[in-house]
């Protein structure tokens, strides 16, 4: 039986690091090609406005912002393994939820922009962050480890009347809270990227067609993260299907992933982002 438990562990460890290696190539060839082909040269003309909104939603989910909150979100998901069911309806529906809260803080940036235009407080350095912007992405940090030790407790966290309203189930409710911390988290890459895009479609078309691509760019980031929770649901169902029957097992690794990876995301951006910058932004100097 243990050593059943340690092939079940290894293969729930191989789906995280498949997931994050999905992740990093989006980073690399999403956000920093996005960067290079795009952004640089300020060649937005090259493209249909929808086709480039389309583009900006592939570099902010794949923004190296995000891509730390990968290894937190997979142990999340593998956490849930009694609750939730293979089947392809079921899948589709926890992403949809973790969409929703990619969403719901993409509407809030754009309310943000909508207001206050080019005087928004997102920058396109890290490092120049306002302690707001700092202080939304630590606490998303802070609370991703607060997860990770209430896994090992064996407890659980209520959104309270959001989940209530979305969902009677507690793995749907735990899927939309993390859809809106994987995009609270990248609130510092996401913002300048949403910024660009909404001020440039402000200049070109009209509002109409600024209100068109902030929907398309959300949708766009929706849609990969439904994606990315059908990858995980099907790595998981082709691994194997005895991973139930070690869920403890899973839940204290996942819970150890969760602490580590949230407090590395909280010191990271409280030292000022120097490290993070070094690491995943390398067009900065």
């Amino acid at each position: 039986m243990e050593k059943e438990n340690k092939k079940v562990l290894l293969y729930a460890l191989l789906i995280l690091i498949v997931i994050i290696f999905i992740g990093f190539l989006g980073y690399y060839y999403g956000f920093l090609g996005f960067i290079y082909n795009v952004m640089m040269p300020q060649a937005f003309s090259k493209f249909n406005i929808i086709l480039l909104s389309i583009i900006f939603g592939v570099a902010a989910f794949f923004s190296p912002c995000a891509f730390t909150v990968l290894p937190a979100y997979v142990s999340n998901y593998l956490t849930k393994q009694e609750k939730q069911k293979s089947k392809l309806f079921e899948l589709f529906k926890l992403g949809f939820f973790a969409a929703l809260g990619i969403i719901l803080v993409n509407m809030i940036i754009g309310i943000a922009i909508a207001v206050l235009g080019s005087a928004t407080p997102f920058s396109k350095d890290p490092r120049a962050d306002i302690p707001l912007i700092l202080g939304i992405r630590a606490v998303a940090g802070i609370f991703i480890a607060i997860l990770g030790a209430m896994t090992l407790m064996h407890k659980s966290f209520n959104i309270g009347f959001i989940q209530n309203f979305l969902s009677k189930k507690e793995f749907s409710k735990s899927m939309f809270g993390y859809g809106i911390i994987y995009n609270a988290a990248a609130v510092g890459c996401t913002g300048p990227i949403m910024l660009g895009l909404m001020l440039y479609a402000y200049s070109s078309g009209s509002f109409i067609l600024a209100i068109t691509s902030f929907i398309v760019f959300s949708l766009t980031m929706g849609i990969l993260m439904i994606l990315l929770t059908l990858a995980i649901g099907f790595f998981k169902s082709l691994a194997t299907k005895k991973m139930i029957k070690v869920t403890p097992l899973i839940q204290k690794t996942a819970g150890v992933i969760m602490i580590i990876v949230g407090l590395t995301i909280a010191i990271l951006t409280l030292e000022g982002n120097r490290i993070f910058v070094k690491i995943f932004f390398p067009f900065l100097k």
